[in-house]
């Protein structure tokens, strides 16, 4: 696909915030005229732990989600990981093209409070979003401003997390040239 032209967009996830996300950072670059969000059951853990499960989840999404009518897929995972033994939370995305393109990004990482962290690894709760409902007596904070937006106090909502991991995966596709280059 050439930049600026019209695309169809699949997303393996329903969550409005992840959606989103990818919408904003795809219409950088394109213009999407249609988004079929699907539901798209990975068979990982709810709450992916390290870095593998994290990609593994949003390739598998990506991967479940393209059909013949999409030009992109993309797969949004967020999870778990360890950096000298402190938790950080960090999102990946995962796009393919109907071509067989490939490419992932990150977001921004931000530390988990070990109380909270510790509340999911042990198993009290499934996901990230069970303990800060819990924590906070919010509901439906994962379609919503997310942990991050309670942590910043709103000064970076969660769809913000999902557009900077898609905005960094399309990076390999809008400069294809030079990622397929073999000289300087």
């Amino acid at each position: 696909m050439t930049l600026n032209s019209d695309i169809a967009l699949c997303i393996g996830s329903q969550n409005p915030v992840k959606v989103r996300g990818v919408v904003e950072a795809f219409s950088k670059f394109y213009r999407v005229k249609l988004v079929r969000a699907v539901r798209a059951e990975t068979g990982l853990p709810p709450q992916p732990m390290g870095l593998s499960q994290i990609i593994e989840g949003a390739r598998k999404r990506a991967e479940l989600s393209m059909s013949s009518e999409c030009d992109f897929a993309v797969g949004v995972e967020a999870g778990f990981y360890l950096v000298e033994g402190e938790p950080f939370d960090v999102e990946a995305a995962s796009i393919v093209s109907r071509t067989g393109e490939y490419s992932l990004g990150f977001s921004p990482s931000f530390p988990v409070p070990r109380v909270v962290y510790s509340a999911i690894a042990s198993g009290v709760f499934g996901e990230l979003e069970e303990a800060v409902e819990r924590l906070f007596n919010v509901k439906g904070v994962g379609d919503k401003e997310g942990f991050i937006g309670i942590l910043t106090r709103r000064a970076c909502d969660r769809w913000v997390l999902s557009y900077y991991a898609t905005l960094m995966a399309l990076v390999k596709l809008v400069n294809r040239d030079l990622y397929t280059r073999r000289e300087l």
